[in-house]
């Protein structure tokens, strides 16, 4: 199995960006899966100013971070974009992260296909921000029905390293994360539909497709069946 890499790219940021190139050509059956990263967040906005490795560093405590202004504008400008993609996808996976969801909500509001709020793609958890909610939590704030209501999920479903305290900040052993990006890329490929859309994080993404991602971007991949 294997990703194609030089099918087809297309950014948020600029209407010149907006092109389409060619489609690699696989052997065999083949799944287009448009992957997108989420808007800018807190996170995101304090970390261009005080990086991770920095000596003395401390977590702001963003738990499950959201988006900035700037994250809003850049997910909007993203639905023309989406808009235009070709093929056009048949379901929409979001990871369960309110920066995921509310870059769905504002990227693809033309969407009226299922969606599926999926936990494998998720982060991987480095800080506060990579740490969910629970259920109850999500449904309070995201109500409207198009997300469903969220019981499929656990009430931890991202790493605590087994604690049952949902404050929890421990970072995701990459064994693990790597288990799950695994989980997730079979999970996609067991799907019955020919075109997906997922929004999902920075790391995520990394490891599922080997290329790097700006908030609000937009890319195509053949995935090989």
């Amino acid at each position: 199995m294997g990703l194609g890499m030089a099918s087809r790219g297309m950014h948020a940021q600029t209407a010149a960006d907006r092109g389409v190139g060619c489609k690699a050509i696989i052997a065999g059956r083949a799944k287009t899966i448009h992957f997108m990263r989420h808007g800018v967040t807190e996170m995101n906005t304090f970390l261009k100013t005080c990086s991770y490795d920095s000596p003395g560093f401390r977590d702001p405590l963003f738990y499950d971070t959201r988006l900035t202004e700037e994250g809003i504008t850049g997910a909007k400008q993203a639905a023309a974009v989406t808009r235009a993609l070709d093929p056009q996808p048949d379901v929409l996976v979001v990871s369960p992260l309110t920066r995921a969801i509310h870059t769905a909500h504002h990227a693809f509001d033309h969407f009226g296909g299922p969606i599926v709020i999926q936990p494998l793609a998720r982060e991987r958890v480095w800080l506060s921000s990579d740490c969910g909610r629970t259920p109850p939590e999500l449904r309070v704030e995201f109500p409207c029905g198009r997300w469903g209501d969220f019981s499929h999920l656990d009430q931890i479903w991202w790493y605590t390293g087994g604690s049952a305290d949902p404050k929890t900040i421990i970072l995701e052993p990459v064994v693990d994360f790597k288990e799950r990006v695994e989980e997730f890329r079979a999970w996609l490929m067991t799907r019955p539909e020919s075109t997906v859309a997922v929004v999902a994080h920075w790391g995520l993404l990394a490891a599922l497709t080997t290329v790097h991602f700006d908030n609000s971007e937009v890319k195509t991949f053949e995935m090989d069946l």
